[in-house]
């Protein structure tokens, strides 16, 4: 797995039961967004993490967010 896609995983599990959405993600970890997204695709297959609909505990608004499988 790439330095971002350890980061980001980290992330979603150190956060859990916070879920937060990709422009969110991106703004955390201080990369676009684009980058959060492509590397959710290796996350959801290596990492156990699922994508669901969820309210971001950042932003606030309704959106995908990475989850740890056990909060699904």
């Amino acid at each position: 797995m790439s330095p971002l896609a350890e980061r980001i995983a980290h992330a979603v599990y150190q956060n859990y039961p916070n879920s937060y959405c990709f422009t969110c993600l991106a703004a955390q970890q201080g990369v676009k967004e684009h980058d959060v997204r492509a590397v959710a695709l290796v996350l959801l297959v290596r990492a156990g993490l699922r994508l669901v609909p969820r309210v971001c505990s950042g932003c606030q608004r309704p959106s995908d967010a990475l989850v740890a499988q056990k909060s699904a």
